[in-house]
């Protein structure tokens, strides 16, 4: 063998087989390759260097840095490196290069190729394969032309038989004159401490302290026919052993294999039973999709074709009315006249009935994104599809009320416990005719009745600016320096505080106050912030340059309304924040540096102009506005509003009206 082994010289029995042994003797068994670069482990294995420093980092990574050793790829006997403190990439260069494999394979290599005979050449056949190699004429020969034409010459020459079938012999002729692979020397000499076969060389410098060193020859007569053939019984036995592990392996690779196809099957069986499962899903979601679409797409419909029918049927009788000869029919203009009549009671009712019933709908599909994750736990699903109503706002129809303000009362808010004159920039009445005051000079707020009677008062220990409604029996405070919202329960006849709201990251003064949905909203000198009603950080919305003293809020839509203390032309006046955005409603003109807001039931806004001392009534869009009352209506400097049904009371920062509230009735 070419790696350690024995050589027989019998080849019909060889425990090879039929396979060449220039395949087993010059293959790498990492690679399975031919060998390149070889090189000899001290059990006499070889492999190319490269697939043995690639095997040497594999084997030693996950190990200690020091690992000084590694098992040989075959005998997985444990192997040194002559330099353990090199890197590992390098260890493989350090073992010798089997020089006796690199002879044999380069003239093997040279076989490879088909050789022609030189002599038939010479005769003009160019096509006769050579059989024989002579080393003395350095030519190739056919078997006729050998033996016709070489062994007539050359009777003491014995070419070299190079057809495949004959490589072993080859093989076996050059390996009886083995050389060491380190120093090109002949194997002499076996270290029986190391076992070992050396050169003299060897020898002398690598076992020169070794005992047990004796001749080649020696050795061999110390291994006994019997121990030889034992260990060829055993290598057979390892042999079987092998093929057995072999066909093990094959089997064991053959049933992955078809359980591997099985599974792919299944694979593909299970993905059409989930398609048409989702098809199912899909089928059933689209199916509401369509329906939810068809019924909203039917109720807006009919709203539409009463508009229209509605709207055809005043248009002709506005065509009718414009007809001369009309002048003198007096039973066709009374009956033309009723059914106008009839028409626009007829739309004041639709308007009410679709403002009642009108529903804004969203159709959207949802679902949950991390079905697309991979890492993701989540069942698989089509999701599912939203319907959303709510009420929806109709778009301003009509011109604002006609109705106008009647004072029915002037309440003197100055009681006899008060230092000084009032001065009240918050006000809010509740149902019941109760009239809550906060009077920012002397802190503390106040009950009236809508009589005048005065129920009773508690004490805030800061200044108090805007005051709004929370629920009926509730309102809030904004206390000016201390930056807090306090809430005061209210009932006929006493106030008592029920919380303070620390405002923690807002800097500036609190101003006006309004209340939307578990929210306070209020304003500073600059800007406009919400808080949750529980307390915590402020959230910046707006900011809008200049002092914000009252906002309003409309409860039916959540809309919230701020009047800004400006007079500078075409300057905002009021803002409103809906849905996070914010958009001016009203430039500066009609008022000026406006102050009191409230929104009613039906969301109409009342504003006051304390500088251009009036009140007006506006659409929530800000496109319809009309002045309430003026100052020939007696109103100066108004302060603050509040709206509960068809009642009005205003407050005043003139100093002749400081010290009374005015209540107010819509007629």
């Amino acid at each position: 063998m070419a790696e350690g082994g024995f050589v027989q010289d019998q080849t019909s029995d060889n425990v090879l087989g039929s396979q060449s042994l220039d395949i087993l003797m010059l293959e790498c068994p990492i690679c399975l390759e031919q060998l390149r670069h070889p090189k000899s482990l001290p059990c006499l294995h070889s492999f190319c260097q490269e697939c043995l420093a690639s095997y040497i980092i594999n084997e030693s990574s996950g190990k200690m840095a020091s690992a000084s050793s590694f098992s040989c790829p075959v005998c997985r006997r444990d192997t040194e490196p002559l330099n353990q403190s090199e890197d590992k990439q390098r260890w493989a260069e350090q073992f010798p290069t089997n020089n006796m494999a690199i002879e044999i394979i380069q003239p093997l290599q040279n076989t490879r190729t088909l050789t022609m005979c030189k002599p038939c050449q010479k005769k003009g056949d160019m096509n006769i394969p050579a059989k024989f190699w002579c080393e003395q004429t350095q030519s190739y020969f056919c078997e006729s032309c050998k033996v016709g034409f070489h062994d007539l010459f050359h009777e003491n020459c014995e070419p070299e038989n190079i057809t495949e079938k004959n490589k072993s012999v080859t093989i076996r002729r050059k390996m009886s004159a083995t050389g060491c692979g380190k120093h090109k020397e002949k194997l002499e000499y076996y270290c029986e401490h190391h076992q070992i076969l050396g050169c003299h060389k060897c020898i002398i410098v690598d076992h020169r302290k070794c005992e047990a060193v004796t001749s080649a020859d020696d050795f061999r007569d110390k291994l006994q026919t019997t121990k030889i053939e034992n260990l060829i019984g055993e290598l057979r036995k390892c042999v079987n052993s092998m093929e057995i592990l072999i066909k093990d392996v094959e089997e064991q690779l053959q049933s992955i294999k078809e359980d591997q196809v099985t599974a792919l099957q299944s694979l593909m069986d299970l993905r059409t039973k989930i398609n048409e499962r989702f098809d199912e899903l899909q089928k059933e979601l689209t199916d509401k999709l369509t329906a939810s679409f068809k019924e909203a797409k039917e109720n807006l419909d009919v709203s539409r074709k009463k508009c229209e029918r509605l709207m055809f049927a005043m248009q002709k009788t506005l065509t009718s009315s414009q007809d001369a000869g009309l002048k003198e029919d007096a039973v066709g203009t009374i009956s033309l006249f009723q059914r106008g009549q009839a028409e626009v009671e007829s739309c004041k009712g639709l308007i009410q009935e679709l403002a009642k019933s009108s529903r804004s709908t969203s159709l959207r599909h949802e679902y949950n994104s991390d079905i697309l994750t991979l890492d993701k736990k989540t069942s698989l699903t089509m999701g599912e599809i939203l319907v959303h109503q709510q009420q929806r706002k109709l778009p301003n129809t009509a011109a604002l009320s006609e109705r106008q303000l009647k004072m029915t009362r002037k309440i003197n808010i100055k009681v006899p416990s008060d230092e000084k004159d009032c001065a009240v920039y918050g006000v809010v009445l509740l149902s019941g005719g109760r009239i809550v005051v906060g009077d920012y000079e002397n802190h503390n707020v106040k009950l009236f009745t809508e009589n005048g009677d005065f129920k009773c008062d508690i004490e805030i220990s800061e200044a108090l600016c805007d005051l709004c409604r929370v629920d009926d029996n509730t309102v809030a405070v904004a206390l000016y320096t201390d930056k807090t919202i306090c809430t005061v329960n209210v009932t006929d006849v006493t106030l008592t505080v029920l919380s303070k709201i620390k405002i923690q990251n807002v800097t500036e003064d609190c101003l006006g106050v309004t209340y939307n949905n578990n929210t306070f909203f209020f304003g500073t000198l600059t800007s406009l912030y919400s808080v949750p009603q529980d307390g915590g950080e402020a959230t910046m919305l707006h900011n809008i340059g200049s002092k914000c003293l009252h906002l309003a809020s409309d409860q039916r839509n959540g809309r919230v309304f701020a009047s800004i203390a400006t007079s500078d032309p075409d300057a905002v006046a009021v803002t409103r924040l809906s849905d996070g955005t914010h958009t001016g409603i009203l430039k500066v003109g009609v008022v000026k540096d406006t102050t009191g807001i409230d929104v009613d039931k039906e969301g109409n806004v009342y504003v006051c102009g304390c500088n251009s001392h009036n009140v007006i009534q506006m659409s929530e869009d800000g496109t319809n506005v009309r002045e309430l009352l003026t100052s020939s209506d007696g109103i100066e400097r108004p302060s603050a509003i509040s709206v509960c049904k068809d009642k009005v009371v205003i407050t005043y920062a003139s100093i002749k009206q400081q010290n009374f509230v005015h209540l107010f009735q819509l007629v």
